[in-house]
């Protein structure tokens, strides 16, 4: 019989965070010193230096500190039921000192810089320009900040130019994320020297006579996994997960080593790439190129004829990839059955394994979180011209579902040899958040009942899957979840309902997976005396958990800024972009709309809704209008009417009647020329709620690989 999934804790003991449910009563009133974060709403998040939860703090105990400050907090009780340590900030410890990218305002003789991301409506005050002009894009360096009254001061300490060159985006961006530039000399010079490795592969197993192939978009340079699928003398299936030995070309202690790791990961910006190593190795000799002789390490999983693993074993390997396949090649393959050969065949065969795998990780009650997504297009300047749907299909998830597989293996041997190893590990959600998520939910007429296992969750992806609600309920469940990390005390995987599961198959650009490689060689090896200790592995995956963040968040923000732009150029030409919205919060001065085609939200305001009087029906969350009742989760085509850029706020102005939900939503299309926007096409609003969606990441080349 099998065991119901719930939401039991995986891995939870002596190591795990402290909430507010292990505090007693008199703990409340103690301090905690630790770093802060905000959110655009101003709301604050402080992430005790000594470990454990995150501490939230409401926007107005805040007090005079900026995000990256260490600051002391003082904690106070939750509310009834709830388990997040709630807290006010008491005293800035020590300025983040960290460069904020602003533009450039000015009002009479004041200059105000207002940050290119959005921190709770704060701007700063700036005595001196220092020869910018209003408009630009300057960097600036905080001085003082006493009263949180008054805006805190700062200085110009460069300038990146005018804002409205949306080459200079990315740059901005990579300034005010403070994400690593070009590698230095020492770095490129060990680069160089270290490719002669590959004629020195030590001893390994041979591959090269196997059919072994990647599967990548045909933009990527780099190859770092590679699939093959044998059968063993029992006839069963084996899954071959080749990926690029790393670790041969990167040791401990170089100085390639200690830039990796300061990195944490590459960053896939829109329209460029900051990788975590240099593309000697990136590009170069760990890439696995068709053709070419490389260095891998091998994880060989063995499934029975239920798609259930059975058995697995790694081994170092040299390797020589048959085909580079794209996605679409691989497609092909898989939609074309009476295609023969070796490598069209191997597809097929791996298509047939990984969709059963697929099955059996749903029927274990992982999440499919994979929202419909938006490819951004960019001119040669670096203005976007467009967007189109991402490409996704079943190719794509069979190399998911391997990736998957190989992660799962490595973490699983390394658990069970007690080997102590930076877990992915992804907690319950808080219950909390999970009441909060019923009662979005309900406002939107979805009637789910208590959330209380991943099964729930599951039914609700796959009810709303392909409606106008699809991405906005997907959004609000991805809230209503705890964030992914790296820990070496934790171990368990809700969101993909795994046990054991770790990064291994990316070490060209996650520095975790580089770890992990290590740490596999030396156990296989039995040697556990250079296994790196407990207190190394937590500071690795703080680290990678924090450099993973900031290019995450780099990345939604620099595609958030290209689709404002977007916009607003559109509204300025005089064709403001028409497409299909969806209620999702009713207000008494309107109601804020989610854009599927778009990936955005925004408002639409009472006075557009009716020419009659509208009334707010606080009890049941919805407008009542002459022409009917509007409520969450109705449909309406929609012009863009304000772009408020650095506010990051959208009015809309609806061009259709207001239809009950169950509409899909249109491709998104410049509409006829219409009326400019009042008020100089700034919006009305001043404010935007937690319901409204924000713009996604686009995944890059790897990203759903686990």
């Amino acid at each position: 019989m099998k065991k119901k999934q719930g939401f039991s804790r995986p891995g939870r003991g002596r190591a795990a965070l402290r909430t507010a449910a292990d505090f007693s009563d008199d703990a409340f009133g103690r301090r905690a010193t630790g770093t802060l974060s905000l959110a655009r709403s101003g709301v604050g998040f402080v992430s005790p230096t000594a470990g454990g939860d995150d501490i939230l703090v409401p926007s107005d105990r805040v007090g005079a500190a900026l995000p990256g400050d260490l600051v002391e907090v003082r904690l106070s009780p939750p509310e009834r039921g709830a388990s997040r340590l709630v807290g006010s900030v008491v005293r800035v410890v020590e300025r983040g000192g960290r460069d904020i990218v602003c533009t450039l305002r000015r009002t009479g003789r004041h200059w105000t810089g207002v940050p290119l991301v959005p921190i709770g409506g704060r701007t700063f005050h700036v005595a001196d320009p220092k020869g910018a002009a209003e408009g630009d894009r300057v960097v600036l360096r905080f001085v003082s900040w006493d009263n949180p009254a008054f805006n805190p001061e700062a200085e110009v300490a460069g300038v990146i130019g005018p804002a409205e060159n949306p080459s200079l985006d990315t740059v901005a961006v990579e300034r005010a994320a403070g994400l690593p530039d070009a590698f230095p000399d020492d770095v490129l010079e060990e680069a160089s020297r270290v490719a002669a490795r590959l004629r020195d592969p030590g001893e390994r197993e041979d591959l090269r006579g196997e059919t072994v192939v990647t599967i990548d978009p045909a933009t990527a340079k780099d190859y770092d996994d590679a699939l093959s699928l044998s059968l063993d003398a029992q006839g069963r299936r084996v899954l071959g997960v080749h990926i690029a030995d790393v670790s041969h070309f990167v040791r401990p202690g170089s100085a390639l080593d200690a830039e990796a790791r300061r990195r944490g990961t590459s960053v896939y910006l829109v329209d460029h790439v900051l990788p975590m190593l240099p593309e000697q190795l990136s590009n170069g000799v760990c890439s696995l190129v068709q053709g070419e002789d490389r260095l891998a390490f091998s994880a060989f999983v063995t499934f029975d004829a239920a798609g259930a693993p059975v058995a697995r074993r790694f081994a170092k390997s040299v390797i020589r990839s048959a085909r580079r396949l794209t996605y679409a090649q691989a497609l092909g393959f898989i939609e074309r059955p009476a295609e023969a050969g070796a490598v069209p065949d191997l597809v097929r065969r791996l298509h047939e394994l990984a969709q059963q795998l697929r099955r059996n990780r749903f029927d274990r009650f992982s999440l499919d979180l994979e929202a419909p997504e938006m490819a951004i297009r960019l001119g040669p300047d670096g203005r976007m011209t467009g967007l189109a749907p991402a490409e996704h299909n079943v190719a794509h998830e069979l190399v998911e579902e391997a990736m998957l597989a190989a992660n799962e293996a490595v973490a699983t041997e390394l658990a069970g040899r007690k080997v102590p190893f930076i877990s992915r590990f992804h907690d319950l959600p808080a219950e909390e958040k999970l009441q909060d998520l019923e009662t979005a939910l309900a406002g939107l007429g979805l009637r789910t009942g208590p959330i209380k296992d991943a099964r729930t969750l599951q039914r609700l992806l796959k009810a709303v899957r392909g409606t106008a609600l699809d991405y906005y309920v997907s959004s609000l469940v991805l809230r209503s979840l705890k964030r992914a990390e790296y820990s070496a005390d934790k171990m368990g995987h809700f969101g993909l309902a795994k046990r054991f599961y770790g990064h291994f198959t990316s070490p060209i650009r996650r520095y975790p997976d580089l770890t992990m490689h290590r740490q596999l060689a030396l156990a296989l090896a039995g040697d556990r005396a250079h296994q790196p200790k407990r207190e190394e592995l937590r500071a690795i995956a703080a680290q990678s958990t924090q450099t993973e963040f900031r290019a995450d968040q780099a990345e939604r923000d620099l595609v958030e800024i290209k689709k404002y732009r977007f916009l607003e150029d559109r509204l300025r030409a005089g064709t403001p972009t028409e497409c299909d919205a969806v209620v999702v919060k009713c207000a008494p001065y309107g109601v804020f709309v989610d854009v599927p085609s778009l990936q955005i939200g925004g408002m639409v305001h009472v006075s557009e809704l009716s020419k009659g009087f509208v009334r707010f029906d606080h009890g049941r969350e919805r407008l009542v209008a002459p022409e009917g009742e509007i409520a969450p989760g109705a449909t309406v085509r929609v012009l863009v009417a304000a772009v408020d850029f650095d506010g990051r706020k959208i009015d809309f102005r609806p061009v259709g009647p207001v239809r009950p939900a169950g509409a899909r939503p249109a491709s998104v299309r410049p509409a006829p020329a219409a009326p400019r926007a009042k008020r100089d096409g700034k919006p009305r609003r001043a404010k935007t709620p937690k319901g409204t969606v924000r713009s996604p990441k686009r995944p890059p080349k790897g990203r759903r690989r686990g």
